[in-house]
């Protein structure tokens, strides 16, 4: 009966490392796409979307 507690924890454990490294790798991903965005120039589209915005210049 121990093993079996021991083996469904190591495995509960191993499935709670994975989902906060897929999040954590998420945020990451998250902060430098918003940090590359206003590198470009651009911001965050009004009303929560998460889209690049870059104003358009015209080349005459």
């Amino acid at each position: 009966m121990k093993m079996k507690s021991r083996r469904f924890f190591k495995a509960l454990l191993l499935i709670a490392a994975l989902v906060g490294a897929f999040y954590a790798g998420m945020q990451t991903q998250a902060y430098l796409y918003e940090d590359l965005c206003l590198d470009l120039g651009g911001g965050k589209n009004p009303g929560s979307y998460p889209i690049c915005v870059i104003g358009k210049v015209s080349a005459r």
